[in-house]
């Protein structure tokens, strides 16, 4: 026999056999892939049929993840050296929290506080840095009015980082601030977990009751921990849930970077 047929004959045979062994690879790898995505699937609608069946409600949650630091601030004086400042006001300052009353009330518009307060807040004569705060209407109330200061374009859903505004009889009557100065990056950007996820976490968490409604959830900064005079803050997706029932509202918070239950203490007091 032709040795140079013999040569041609086994290198068609080696081709097609890598071409097979190829073929079968790929088929085994989508078909791992597939029933992963498959499991994860059954999994989030298996979660998602458990909360409808313990009547909770919410509304469409992104499966988008998002993106964020971790942050860290000092503990200084900055808020009550720009309080020197200020007029139309008498302040005093303690705690790292500046604490105001208005010389002369301001009439509030009930339907929407941030058209009598967005000029007020950015005046320097009577906030100081206001500019780096926007009205949270999820976290004020008929006697509180929120402004929330932002951090790299997030807010800050903790004590931190707010000017509260008290109201009386239809009129703004003074505040208290806190402000985080010179938060610097620790780490770069990372992704953090879905809105859905996150919900799906504090339900197997079990913090979530049954027959509730989640009102809202929120990205934001909150305070992690306190470390050599400085604290630390990350990105949380903050819940709001009310019950059904008997109405009264919980406040639970879950590290949008690892996905466990933070503290609960959200400031809407």
């Amino acid at each position: 026999m032709n040795f140079k047929r013999i040569e041609w004959i086994f290198l068609v045979a080696f081709i097609v056999l890598d071409f097979f062994l190829l073929t079968t690879y790929f088929h085994q790898d989508s078909i791992v892939e597939s029933t992963t995505n498959t499991s994860t699937q059954d999994s989030t609608a298996s979660l998602m049929k458990s909360l409808k069946n313990d009547q909770i409600s919410h509304g469409k949650l992104s499966d988008k993840s998002q993106s964020g630091y971790y942050l860290a601030a000092p503990k200084d004086g900055f808020l009550r050296e720009k309080a020197t400042q200020l007029h139309y006001v008498t302040w005093s300052y303690s705690n790292h929290k500046l604490t105001a009353s208005f010389i002369t009330g301001i009439k509030l518009n009930l339907t929407n506080p941030q058209n009598s307060l967005d000029s007020v807040v950015k005046d320097s004569a009577e906030i100081p840095m206001g500019k780096h705060y926007s009205f949270n209407g999820n976290l004020s109330t008929k006697n509180t009015i929120v402004y929330t200061q932002e951090l790299y374009g997030k807010p800050v859903y903790s004590s931190e980082g707010q000017i509260r505004f008290t109201v009386k009889d239809g009129y703004v009557t003074g505040y208290t601030q806190t402000y985080i100065h010179a938060a610097d990056i620790l780490r770069e950007k990372k992704d953090t977990i879905s809105q859905k996820r996150a919900l799906m976490w504090l339900y197997q968490y079990n913090k979530l009751s049954q027959n509730s409604t989640v009102e809202w959830c929120k990205l934001g900064y909150t305070r992690l921990l306190d470390v050599n005079n400085s604290v630390v803050y990350i990105p949380t997706w903050n819940f709001c849930i009310s019950s059904k029932s008997s109405g009264t509202v919980q406040y639970r918070r879950i590290n949008a970077f690892t996905g466990a239950v933070m503290d609960e203490t959200i400031s809407v007091k």
